[in-house]
C-alpha cells in the first residue's frame, strides 16, 4: 500500500472542522452497545480477539529492522495480546476494585527523593512495574505520566478482556511537585475495544490545562483494530481526565503507529504538535506529524518529516527513523529530532545519526531533515550490559528565556564514540561505552557544535551513561538527567540517575547524583509484560512552561527489591 493511500486512511480531524472517522468510531460503537444492539459479552470479547489477531499479525509483518526498534510500551501490549491469543494472559481479582481511586503518597519517602507513583497500589505477588516517565510543570501543578502494568488490572480488575483498559498511570501535585496523588490509572474511556498501551507525554498550558499523549488501539466493527497515537485532557490540574481521543487512527493489518511525542507552543497555547513513528508492513518507517490550533479539538492531516523504505535489493537491510522528540521555540519555531538507523552493515559498530527537520509555519511543512550528528550506538548495539535494553533517541530542548542564549537549540543523547572495546560475545564484535552528549544551535538549528561529552569517564573508567532527558528553565540554565554505571567501576551494573547542570550554554557542566541507591536492574518479573531487563523507554526532564519557576523537575525510576517505582528530583 503506497504512503498516500495510508495517510487515506488516517481518520483524523481536517483543519476544516470535518467529523474525523475516529469520532465516527466512536459514535458507532457508542450506537452499538445500546440496548437492543449490544451483543453479548462473550461474542463480543470473541469478534474482539479476530480484529487483535489482526493486529499482531500485521506487527509480524514487519522487517526484523523495523520491529526491533517499536517502543518499550508496544512491545509490552504485543506480549500481552499473545497471551490473551494464546489463552495465557493472566486473570484478575475483583479486590483489585477495592484500591482508592485517588491516593495520596504517604509513608514512603527512599534516600528523600520525591514518591510519584504509590507502592501501596502494587501487590508484590504480582510484580507490577513503573517505568517511562514524563513531567509537565506549570505554576504550582505538576503532572507525571508514566507507563504501569498494574493499571491493567485497575482498569480492568477480572481481566475478561474486551473491556477498555489502561497501561498508563498518572500522578498530580499541587503543591509544586513536592507530594503527589497516584490516579491509579487514566482513564480509557468507557468502550470496550479501548486500550491505553503506554508511552506517555504530558504537557501543559496553564496550572489547570493539562494533556497527556499515549499511544491507544480500538476498534468499533470487530473486524479492524484501529492504532494510533491519543490525547487526553485535564481541566482541573491533573484531578480528572477526559476519554482519550484518538488523533490518529490507521488499520492496524497494515501500518504500526508508535511512540508519539506531545508539545505545546508557548507562542499559542492552543497549537499542540504531535509526533509519531509509523511503520508499514511493505517495509517503510516514518517520522510523521499532527497538529492542532484549538487545543485538540480538531487535528491536521499528517505531515511526513521523514521516510524510509526498503531498497531495490530485497536482501539489504532497510533505514529506519524512530524515536522523535518535539520542542517549539520562543518565535512558534517546531524543531523535531530524531534518530535514523542506516540499513548498511559495515564492519564494526554501525554509525546511526541524530537528524532535525524545522517547520517556520505551524507545522504546515518542514524542511529536509538534516543530521545533528553521527553517533556509535550504546553497547553491543542492541544492548547494554547485564541485557539491559535501552536506545539513543534524542531528546530536544529550547532556551526561552529573555538572556542573550533565548533561542539556543539543544539536543541531548547517549554515543559509544568515546570507548569501543572489543567484545566477542557481541554480534558486533565490540561493546561501546556510551557518554551524554548535548548538541547546541545558536541559529535557530541550521548548524549545532557537539562539544564533549556532558561527563566523561576519568582514568579509563568502563561505564555506561543512557536515556538522558534534557530541558532549559527560565533564566537559561540547562539541565541534563541520565541513569549512570560510574559507582560500579567493577562490573558496570549498578544504576544511578545523576543530572548534570550547565549555567554557560553548555560550555561546562557540574554533576550531581540524584538517586543515592546504586541499584541493580533485575529481571522483569512482571506478572503481565515480564520477560526482560529493562529500565525505561525514556525520562524526560521538565522546567517549568510558564516561565514563573526556577530550576528543574525530572521524574525517574528506582527499583527496589526488584520492585520498580516513579520517583522525582526537584533542584
Amino acid at each position: 500500500m503506497s504512503r498516500q493511500a495510508s495517510f487515506l486512511r488516517a481518520l483524523v480531524v481536517s483543519a476544516a472542522g470535518t467529523l474525523s472517522a475516529a469520532a465516527l468510531l466512536f459514535a458507532v460503537t457508542a450506537l452499538a452497545q445500546q440496548p437492543g444492539v449490544q451483543s453479548s459479552a462473550n461474542s463480543r470479547v470473541a469478534a474482539n480477539k479476530v480484529a487483535l489477531k489482526k493486529f499482531v499479525d500485521a506487527t509480524n509483518q514487519l522487517s526484523p529492522e523495523v520491529r526491533r526498534h517499536l517502543s518499550r510500551g508496544l512491545q509490552n501490549y504485543l506480549r500481552y495480546a499473545n497471551a490473551v491469543l494464546n489463552g495465557t494472559a493472566p486473570t484478575g481479582n475483583a479486590a483489585a476494585q477495592d484500591f482508592v481511586i485517588k491516593r495520596k503518597i504517604t509513608g514512603w519517602n527512599p534516600w528523600n527523593l520525591i514518591p510519584v507513583s504509590d507502592p501501596a497500589l502494587d501487590v508484590a505477588a504480582r510484580g507490577y512495574t513503573q517505568n517511562t516517565s514524563s513531567s509537565a510543570w506549570c505554576g504550582n501543578t505538576v503532572v507525571v505520566g508514566y507507563e504501569d502494568s498494574g493499571a491493567l488490572f485497575r482498569s480492568d480488575p477480572h481481566m475478561g478482556f474486551g473491556i477498555a483498559t489502561s497501561v498508563d498511570g498518572v500522578s498530580y501535585s499541587v503543591d509544586g511537585g513536592k507530594t503527589f496523588t497516584d490516579l491509579g490509572f487514566l482513564t480509557p474511556g468507557t468502550l470496550s475495544g479501548n486500550a491505553l498501551l503506554g508511552d506517555p507525554v504530558v504537557t501543559c498550558s496553564s496550572p489547570t490545562h493539562f494533556q497527556y499523549a499515549s499511544m491507544m488501539t480500538t476498534t468499533f466493527d470487530n473486524v479492524t483494530w484501529f492504532v494510533g497515537p491519543s490525547v487526553s485532557f485535564s481541566t482541573n490540574a491533573g484531578k480528572s481526565w477526559s476519554e482519550p481521543k484518538q488523533v490518529v487512527a490507521l488499520g492496524s493489518d497494515q501500518q504500526v503507529v508508535d511512540s508519539p511525542w506531545l508539545a505545546v507552543d508557548p507562542t499559542d497555547t492552543q497549537r499542540l504538535y504531535l509526533s509519531y513513528t509509523e511503520m508499514d508492513v511493505s517495509g517503510c518507517s516514518s517520522i510523521n506529524l499532527v497538529s492542532s490550533s484549538d487545543g485538540g479539538k480538531k487535528w491536521n492531516r499528517p505531515v511526513i518529516i521523514d521516510q524510509e523504505c526498503l531498497p531495490t535489493d530485497p536482501t539489504a537491510v532497510p533505514n529506519t527513523v524512530a524515536g522523535s522528540s518535539i520542542t517549539v521555540g520562543p518565535d512558534g519555531k517546531v524543531y523535531v529530532a530524531y534518530e535514523f538507523f542506516p540499513g548498511a552493515l559495515p564492519s564494526g559498530p554501525l554509525n546511526n545519526e541524530i537528524k532535525i527537520a524545522i517547520s517556520t509555519n505551524h507545522a504546515a511543512a518542514f524542511s529536509k531533515p538534516h543530521r545533528i550528528a553521527n553517533l556509535v550506538p550504546n553497547g553491543s548495539g542492541v544492548e547494554l550490559k547485564g541485557h539491559l535494553k535501552v536506545n539513543e533517541h534524542p531528546h530536544i530542548a529550547v532556551d526561552r528565556s529573555h538572556n542573550p542564549s533565548r533561542g539556543t537549540v539543544y539536543v541531548a543523547y547517549p554515543d559509544g564514540r568515546n570507548k569501543v572495546t572489543a567484545d566477542s560475545t557481541s554480534a558486533s564484535g565490540v561493546y561501546a561505552y556510551p557518554d551524554i552528549f548535548v548538541a547546541k544551535s545558536t541559529n535557530s538549528g541550521q548548524s549545532f557544535s557537539v562539544p564533549g561529552a556532558v561527563s566523561r569517564a576519568l582514568g579509563g573508567i568502563e561505564r555506561d551513561q543512557f536515556l538522558p532527558g534534557i530541558a532549559v528553565d527560565n533564566d537559561g540554565e540547562v539541565a541534563v538527567c541520565y541513569y549512570d554505571r560510574r559507582n560500579d567501576p567493577v562490573h558496570d551494573l549498578r544504576v544511578d540517575r545523576f543530572c548534570s547542570v550547565s549555567s554557560n550554554q553548555g560550555r561546562t557542566w557540574t554533576d550531581q547524583q540524584v538517586s543515592n541507591l546504586h541499584w541493580m536492574p533485575s529481571l522483569d518479573h512482571d506478572l503481565v509484560f515480564g520477560g526482560g531487563y529493562e529500565i525505561s523507554e525514556y525520562d524526560a526532564l521538565t522546567s517549568e512552561f510558564l516561565l514563573q519557576g526556577d530550576g528543574f523537575f525530572g521524574a525517574f525510576i528506582v527499583e527496589i527489591s526488584g520492585n520498580q517505582n516513579v520517583v522525582a528530583t526537584k533542584f
